[in-house]
């Protein structure tokens, strides 16, 4: 019989899900939902995860079975939610660019309250126009990495709710500039976790490190290999993130279409980041 052994302990609770902070520091998702991530442990309950499982509880896991007091998911046939990220050494670049010019118009009109678009959230907002002109732009002229890190340190943290819009953003950013990189002789971006850590709550920070690591959920995935696809649709693919939470999906989106366009200007030799980035509400 397997012996007892702590696996880490909940950190954070929802009615359809719980995140628990792992003894070796990673972060482990439990999720009535069917979306699935590396990170995710998909069960099927139908009931209030709040009213089972609390935060600052231990979790344990015992003969396949993760549990504590009034919980036992049973781990036996889990098989692991990562798929392999294919992308297309020479993806249609042209294809990438109208999809990224749609989706800012998509953006311009959709309801985006609270998110990194509303003029409204004036900090926000403001932070990221600043992001966009002096770390965005940077990555399209040179390698050198410095200006978007010391720029991106300045939106980490910024805007409401669990996972703030700025960390978002940079989500969507990282995930299309790091797994297309390499297509036009780039290195991916990788910011320092005590950078992130030191500026918003643990599980967004975790959230955008795997982001840029390209461990990603299956909503992400698909986007990424839509890019790497002549017959897949990168705009439907990121449409389908925007519902996302209540500002989350759109931006990351927005994060999203920003990347497709640096990407797009640096292997065409073009300079219509400006134009999507305006269309978006910034510069």
């Amino acid at each position: 019989m397997n012996e007892e052994s702590s696996v880490g302990q909940i950190i954070a609770t929802f009615p359809n899900s719980f995140y628990v902070k792992t003894r070796n520091d990673q972060l482990l998702f439990i999720s009535s939902r069917s979306l699935r991530s590396p990170i995710t442990v998909n069960v099927a309950y139908s009931g209030n995860f709040t009213d089972i499982v609390k935060p600052l509880e231990p979790l344990y896991l015992h003969d396949r079975r993760l549990h504590n007091s009034n919980l036992s998911i049973e781990i036996t046939s889990v098989s692991e939610n990562q798929k392999k990220i294919l992308v297309d050494k020479n993806p249609y670049y042209w294809k990438l660019m109208q999809a990224s010019i749609l989706l800012s118009a998509i953006l311009n009109v959709i309801e985006n309250t609270g998110s990194s678009l509303d003029r409204n959230q004036f900090i926000v907002h403001d932070s990221i126009d600043d992001f966009v002109k002096h770390g965005l732009l940077s990555l399209r002229n040179k390698e050198i990495q410095t200006d978007f890190a010391a720029a991106a340190g300045k939106i980490i943290g910024l805007g409401q709710g669990f996972t703030p819009s700025g960390d978002d953003f940079l989500i969507g950013f990282l995930v299309i500039y790091n797994s297309l990189s390499q297509t036009i002789a780039r290195k991916p971006i990788h910011l320092e976790f005590e950078q992130l850590v030191a500026k918003t709550n643990w599980i967004s920070a975790k959230l955008v490190d795997y982001a840029q690591h390209l461990q990603v959920d299956d909503q992400l995935l698909r986007v990424i290999h839509s890019m790497s696809n002549k017959q897949d649709d990168t705009v439907t693919a990121l449409e389908a993130l925007i519902p996302r939470g209540h500002t989350s999906g759109i931006d990351i989106a927005a994060g999203a279409v920003l990347g497709l366009s640096v990407i797009c200007d640096v292997a065409l030799g073009q300079r219509n980041t400006e134009t999507i980035a305006a269309r978006l509400g910034f510069l």
